[in-house]
Parts: structure tokens; sequence; C-alpha cells
């Protein structure tokens, strides 16, 4: 077969969703064009990354400081997104009271400053009984949601002003893993819609002080834990191909699921 064939081969096996390891400090949409423009190179491709035969997205929002699971759909992978996109998350997030920021976590320019010294273990966890289940949230404004077609971050900075809506989300269970004043560690699995962001700062006001996100990682997403996940070294053909096999069965079994939620048919 000729490399121009082979390449060809490769293009058509690399149809389906893979989980990589999101890095911390690019967005998810970075992540996704480094990982195109890898592809690219390893194909010598010469058809435009638009052409509808190839297709490249991702099955949820990072932020951009957080790190960990992050679905991907390749090719015709991509109509299977949204289950993920309405599916479970479990991440691991280590808070910091005493301080609160624009955008409740590390990278947001700090709003207020409170005492925390009053602050126990026992206390941490009498107050994250009330965010277990179905609960009212406010998402952060730097966030990738919009309103008419414009990111709320975006209208922001045009100081354009606009107050965040209040939403129905869940959350399944939240576990205090460790506390070590002014720092604490909580592991948190919750349904689609969900801020760890938002969580942090609502709890850091239950227990009389504030709260910021100091780091976010996503262990699971879906069929997805944090040990399937490819790193940037493993961003390969070969691999992604392996990835997509492996995982067929259990995002196949996931979509048909969500459908059927949906009263769609498969």
């Amino acid at each position: 077969m000729s490399p121009a064939g082979s390449s060809r081969s490769v293009f058509r096996a690399l149809n389906g969703v893979f989980p990589i390891l999101k890095p911390a400090g690019n967005t998810s949409a970075q992540t996704l064009n480094h990982l195109k423009a890898k592809l690219r190179d390893e194909l010598a491709l010469k058809l435009p990354w638009e052409d509808t035969n190839f297709k490249l997205g991702h099955g949820g929002t990072l932020d951009s400081s957080a790190y960990g699971v992050l679905g991907v759909g390749i090719g015709e992978g991509t109509q299977q997104l949204s289950c993920l996109l309405h599916g479970g998350k479990t991440y691991q997030v280590i808070g910091c009271l005493g301080v609160a920021t624009t955008t409740y976590n590390q990278k947001g320019k700090i709003t207020m400053e409170m005492p925390f010294g009053h602050v126990t273990e026992t206390l941490l966890q009498e107050k994250l009984q009330h965010f277990h289940g179905s609960i009212s949230q406010t998402p952060p404004a730097y966030s990738a949601l919009k309103r008419k077609g414009r990111r709320y971050s975006d209208l922001i900075q045009a100081g354009i002003e606009f107050s965040m809506e209040p939403r129905v989300v869940r959350c399944y269970k939240v576990e205090l893993r460790a506390f070590r004043s002014p720092h604490f560690t909580l592991v948190v699995s919750c349904g689609p819609g969900f801020y760890i962001r938002s969580l942090i700062n609502d709890l850091g006001m239950a227990v009389g002080s504030c709260a910021h996100v100091c780091e976010l990682l996503r262990i699971k997403h879906g069929p997805f834990h944090l040990a399937d996940c490819l790193p940037e070294e493993q961003w390969t053909c070969a691999a992604i191909i392996n990835s997509i096999k492996k995982h067929r069965r259990p995002v196949y079994e996931l979509y048909k699921s969500y459908k059927k939620k949906k009263n769609c048919d498969w």
C-alpha cells in the first residue's frame, strides 16, 4: 500500500470517542487545536480540517486552569458527544478559605478576604450536607456560558451589567477528603451544568468565611477514568485508534441510554 493509501486507511479508523488528559493552562478549545495539529502532522494531510469527513469535538469544557479527563469525539464520534455533555462527572478539588475572587478560582482578582480560623473539619462536614442532591446554584460569570451568543465574561469586559440566574443542578456525592486550614480537598460527583467553582464559593460563605478553587482535577467523565486518558506524548494515530476500540462498547451503552432517556431513536 502506498503511503497515501496508508494514511487514508488510518484516517478512516480515526472514528469514535476517546479520552485525553487535558493539561492545565490551556482552554479545552486550545487543547483540541493542538491535538488536531499533531494528527495533521502525522498523517501529512492536505485536506482542510473543516472537511465534513473529519471532525473533532469535546464532550464538556474544562476550565483553562483545570486538568484531567476530556472526552474527545472524532469523525462520526462527534455525534455521540451529547451523552457526555449530559452525563455525570467526578472531580477532585482543592479549595482555599479566607479569599474570594472574581472567577471563584486562583486566576481571578481578589474581591474579599475574611477570617477562617473558626472553620473546623466538623463545620465543613456539616455544611457540605446542604449541597447534596438537587440544589439551586448560580454559575460563575467567568465561564463558558453565553447570553445571546456572547460569553458572559466578554460582557463583563465590555462593561455591560447583568445578573446571573440560578439554576437547579444535581450533586450525587461530595466528600471531604482532607482539611489543613486554610486548604481543604473535596471529591465531587455531579450532573450536567454543575460548577465546582460555585460550590467552593458557596461553601466558603456557608461556613462564615469565603473561599476559592486552588486546583481542579476531573477524574471521571461518563465511562472515562483518569487512568484511561492519553497524555500528550501519546496523541498519536495508533494510540487513539486503540483507545477508540477499547471504549467503543461503554460509549455505545452510554449513548444508547442517553437516547432512550431523551425518547429518541438510536
